[in-house]
């Protein structure tokens, strides 16, 4: 059973509190974009992630990962391999994400 709009509100602004740079709006809209089956293990994703400094968006929520308690991530999709380097995920591919950076800095020279 999908979570309610109320629950899904509550998170959302619990997550505000913890992250004031996260908007209430786009938490309603990333979590109702996903439709997580069961409130407990997406309070404890969404709270792990939102304490992370290294996590500026929500989005990563959503991944795949240790954030999520173990019998929710047996139910997860599997994260797509990034075409480009082995052993890294597509969403969050470190090696394009230093592809990326290395780009910009020669075009600003």
């Amino acid at each position: 059973m999908t979570i309610t709009d109320q629950q899904t509100r509550a998170v959302a602004y619990l997550l505000h509190e913890i992250r004031p740079d996260w908007g209430i709006t786009s938490l309603v809209s990333l979590i109702d974009k996903h439709q997580p089956q069961d409130l407990g293990p997406l309070i404890i994703a969404a709270t792990t992630k939102a304490m992370e400094a290294s996590c500026l968006t929500p989005g990563p929520i959503f991944h795949p990962g240790n954030h999520w308690p173990a019998k929710a991530q047996a139910v997860m999709p599997k994260a797509k391999p990034c075409p480009d380097h082995i052993g890294e995920s597509s969403h969050n591919c470190r090696c394009c994400a230093a592809d990326r950076k290395a780009q910009r800095n020669e075009d600003d020279q």
